[in-house]
């Protein structure tokens, strides 16, 4: 049977849902989504204007990415098997687009197999590179992107076919998006502008195809203008572009090195396209000889400049797309100087132009070695799969992730930290406690606070309160990036201190916890933490004091807090109304 277009698909669809299924039973991780939910479900009723334009300080800009977890938070109430949901169709999503362009370009070279795009897609959907960006909740910023990355890609392939004025048109306006979704987005446009330039289109010159081709030219580099426009009205300090582009210029600047360590990065992650193994959430370190591999990338990628044709620039785009990744190392960025969610578009680049490459392969061979070559790419596939399926189940667990994670970074403190977390949250009291302890031992001066954190938990969980407490009090003068969350963390401490003390004391405490609550609200201003600070002065007799609290806290708290009736009901008690 000749396998057509509607077997494609469904065949993408249901191969996708089933590999990423065990995801739906997973929970949120314990890195960044849990403060994501925390975040948006306190943020009050969701404001389009300020979402878009918050006029403040910002490390990310991607609103639209942001946009998707307020929807799961007024449509499914945050339920992490909906928003686990939401990543696998996204993901689908990115993997159909694969499927169209493929199938697009085949035309385009007079190739109508079905096999050819369907192999494409499933090359991209199944590659154990994506599990991470599909697994992970707060990994929904590469499946948004790189979808629109690819409608991008695909609009301007059939403005370019057909001088088609609303696909080019379209093309921009979903680069644009796709950059509203996650920055590096921005680093498509040289490869997006050469795949444009190097469209085939017979006897007519290059300068003169340029000309005719000036819509879908200029509407991606307008896209461009217009977000970082739009990035710059609606921030009001950027420090992630101030980061990235001291990374690269600090210090006592070493070209030679910094060349030398872009190559070894670009090497690893040019091999992990074709090998994926071992994957890994917290990668650390990897071998200098990676550098020959970055340095045949730079071949490759000179090669496939030259041949100025359509199809070898899916491969400039794929490494174009990879560039911010390189970033990352030397600005310290991220919890790890490298990881596989980088990979996420560019395989899904590559998967196009290797697929047709493939093939055109196998098409020169003889038929025993074509039914041979085919059998091959299949056993690729069910690797790819199994491997795959392996990883969300993984996923599906912290505990069992982060176990994954140290034993294969052992050096790597986060992972531990995470680990210690997961087996607290589940009652492993001893083997949390033996993990923590080490890590003290390991480096009591790295000034890493999440093992302190989780060790402050663990005492307080036994009712040690006091070594919780000296535990953490410690750092308070490092002003270290976690110093909000360790004056709450300390108040929490104390609150459970209370009950243990002796009645002359507690007015002490308090005081105390007044004293961090303060410095909180200074630190990062919240109407909740203005509502705790107004309790603390009435507890502590301080009744003016407390009225000025609670009606700040009632003038700033969203509409829908929780909060906000037992601060009206203390205002009319203070008032005697």
């Amino acid at each position: 049977m000749r396998l057509k277009l509607w077997h494609g698909l469904v065949i993408t669809s249901l191969l996708t849902l089933l590999v990423y299924y065990p995801s739906l039973h997973a929970d949120y991780n314990s890195v960044d989504d849990l403060k994501m939910i925390n975040g948006i479900e306190n943020a009050g009723p969701f404001d389009l204007q300020k979402h878009f334009f918050p006029d403040s300080k910002r490390y990310y800009y991607r609103p639209l990415n942001s946009l998707t977890f307020y929807f799961d938070r007024d449509v499914w109430g945050t339920l992490p098997s909906f928003m686990h949901l939401g990543n696998i169709l996204l993901h689908l999503g990115c993997a159909l687009l694969v499927y169209a362009i493929t199938r697009r370009l085949t035309r385009l070279f007079d190739h109508s197999e079905e096999i050819i795009p369907l192999f494409a897609a499933l090359f991209f959907a199944l590659h154990p590179l994506t599990a991470e960006s599909v697994c992970w909740i707060s990994g929904r910023t590469d499946p948004l992107s790189g979808l629109f990355m690819l409608l991008a890609v695909w609009l301007t392939l059939i403005g370019l076919q057909s001088r088609n004025i609303p696909a080019s048109l379209g093309a921009g306006l979903a680069l644009l998006l796709a950059c509203l979704a996650k920055e590096v987005a921005v680093f498509i446009l040289p490869g997006l502008l050469w795949m444009a330039a190097v469209y085939p289109e017979k006897g007519i010159s290059f300068p003169a195809r340029l000309r005719r081709r000036w819509l879908s030219l200029s509407s991606p580099v307008l896209a461009i203008i217009g977000y970082f426009f739009i990035r710059h009205l609606a921030i009001a300090r950027d420090t992630g572009v101030s980061t990235a582009l001291k990374g690269v210029a600090a210090g006592d600047y070493d070209l030679l090195n910094k060349i030398r360590v872009a190559l070894k990065v670009y090497g690893f992650y040019f091999k992990k396209l074709f090998i994926p193994w071992p994957l890994n959430f917290g990668i650390i370190e990897v071998s200098g000889w990676y550098v020959l591999a970055g340095l045949l990338l730079a071949g490759v990628l000179f090669w496939l400049a030259l041949r100025r044709r359509v199809l070898e620039a899916f491969g400039l785009m794929a490494f174009c797309v990879l560039a911010p990744a390189v970033l990352v190392p030397f600005g310290k960025m991220a919890w790890t100087p490298l990881a596989e969610r980088y990979l996420y578009t560019p395989v899904a680049l590559f998967a196009t132009m290797a697929s047709i490459y493939l093939f055109r392969g196998l098409a020169r061979l003889n038929p025993l070695l074509q039914r041979r070559g085919g059998q091959a790419l299949m056993v690729l596939l069910l690797v790819f799969f199994a491997s795959t399926l392996h990883r969300a189940w993984i996923w599906q667990d912290n505990e069992r992730l982060y176990r994954d994670t140290v034993a294969k970074s052992p050096n790597l403190p986060a992972a531990k930290a995470e680990l210690a977390s997961a087996l607290l949250r589940k009652g492993k009291m001893e083997e949390s406690e033996a993990i923590l302890v080490q890590m003290q031992k390991d480096n009591p001066t790295s000034g890493y606070l999440v093992d302190d954190f989780n060790l402050a938990q663990l005492y307080a969980a036994r009712g040690e309160y006091a070594q919780a407490r000296d535990l953490l009090i410690i750092h308070l003068d490092k002003k270290h990036k976690k110093y909000h969350d360790l004056l709450l963390a300390l108040v929490k401490i104390n609150d459970a201190r209370l009950g243990t003390v002796a009645e002359q004391e507690k007015g002490e405490i308090q005081r105390e916890s007044l004293d961090w609550l303060l410095e909180a609200q200074r630190v990062r201003p919240n109407a909740f933490t203005r509502y705790r600070i107004g309790k603390y002065q009435l507890q502590l007799g301080d009744e003016e004091a407390a009225l000025e609290s609670f009606r700040a806290a009632m003038e700033k708290a969203p509409a829908d807090a929780h909060y906000l009736q037992a601060a009206k009901t203390f205002i009319k008690k203070l008032e005697g109304t």
